[in-house]
């Protein structure tokens, strides 16, 4: 029986709860010439997510239903006939995609993509299997980094920098995934000699062990003086060639110049926030746009800046899957997973990821693997 019940998590707008909805598909025939037909096994969270979701504002948001999801794993299970070999059915694939309010997302049992207009999916990592422990399966670990990797990637890569060269990085938001990807790529594949991070003082056991050489505590609210302090003792005064905010802040802002390298010599300062913290459980429409239509313009484009300033985002490369499975293949990178929820559970998969408080990814299991 190739007709069957395709389930997606989902929402209308910011008022309505996010829901499971239903609807029946054939899938002998619900995909194009151009277009697979993924079973997805595992889904992993974003902020973007919900981000999207509390922007629904009622009055500005059609009735459709909107969907969760973007990171995705699973098996391919139909292919349409102007597919590329390179697409075989049975094939491991993960990935992203990049929808915004579609009525369907990753948090579903079906995906239909074509392959060729989604760039951010791979074959999932033969080593992958390396990964695999009691509580998380590979379709599990493939689903965690797609998103988190690809805009750590955008981090070191967008600005043109040339790592070869990079000796200092201050890493704010040591815990967050963006940078624990970062953090592996920057040590592991660039080899760069310094890398130290910001973070919660519970947290600096935890984040010492992926690679940074030093970590300092916010805690006393004195990070910018502490920074400082392992600058002129650790680093010989040298300052820093990157600064790389994940979390939101603005205390390096003011003072840049006493931290960040010459603006000649290709320095940079990159945020994937803005200047603040986003408070996800209390998250407004008013402070998106803020951050769109003025943080982000405003210092971007200030004339007077005395140093270079990029706000980065995920776009869909194919050279982001690349990397992280080459970095697999060589051990070099390890994804982490805070919890898996089952697809009945996402509600608390979601309430999981408001808290802030994850040391890892999170992640919705929608088919457990047989093998």
């Amino acid at each position: 029986m190739s007709v069957v019940e395709w389930k997606t998590v989902s929402f209308v707008n910011r008022d309505t709860p996010a829901t499971i909805t239903t609807e029946e598909i054939d899938l002998d025939t619900c995909f194009g010439d151009n277009q697979i037909v993924v079973e997805i096994y595992s889904a992993s969270l974003n902020p973007i997510d919900f981000v999207l979701h509390k922007s629904a504002i009622a009055r500005l948001s059609s009735a459709n239903p909107k969907a969760y999801g973007r990171d995705f794993s699973g098996i391919i299970i139909r292919k349409g006939n102007k597919v590329s070999d390179e697409w075989m059915i049975g094939d491991k694939v993960n990935g992203m995609i990049g929808y915004v309010y579609a009525p369907h997302g990753t948090f579903s049992n079906y995906l239909i993509v074509t392959p060729e207009k989604t760039p951010s999916m791979i074959h999932i990592a033969p080593e992958t299997k390396s990964l695999v422990t009691s509580d998380y399966n590979e379709f599990d670990i493939s689903s965690s980094w797609p998103l988190v990797f690809g805009t750590a990637y955008a981090g070191i890569f967008h600005p043109g920098r040339d790592w070869s060269k990079v000796n200092n990085v201050l890493v704010l938001g040591a815990s967050t995934q963006v940078a624990n990807c970062f953090i592996q790529i920057a040590k592991n594949h660039f080899h760069v000699k310094n890398v130290v991070g910001v973070c919660n003082k519970n947290s600096i056991d935890y984040n010492m062990k992926f690679g940074y050489d030093y970590l300092v505590s916010y805690n006393d609210n004195k990070t910018v003086e502490n920074v400082k302090e392992i600058m002129m003792t650790k680093l010989n005064g040298e300052k820093f060639d990157v600064i790389f905010d994940t979390c939101g802040s603005a205390d390096f802002l003011p003072i840049m110049n006493d931290f960040l390298k010459p603006k000649s010599t290709n320095s940079y300062y990159s945020t994937v926030v803005g200047d603040s913290v986003f408070d996800y459980e209390n998250l407004n429409t008013l402070d998106l746009l803020k951050l769109r239509l003025f943080v982000q313009p405003y210092r971007r484009f200030k004339p007077w800046r005395a140093y270079n300033y990029y706000f980065n985002m995920c776009y869909p490369n194919h050279d982001v899957e690349v990397l992280a499975n080459e970095m697999i293949e060589k051990k070099q990178f390890n994804p982490q997973i805070d919890s898996v929820y089952k697809f009945e559970d996402f509600q608390k998969a979601i309430d999981r990821v408001v808290t802030g408080k994850c040391k890892g990814k999170v992640v919705l299991q929608i088919k457990k693997p047989t093998d």
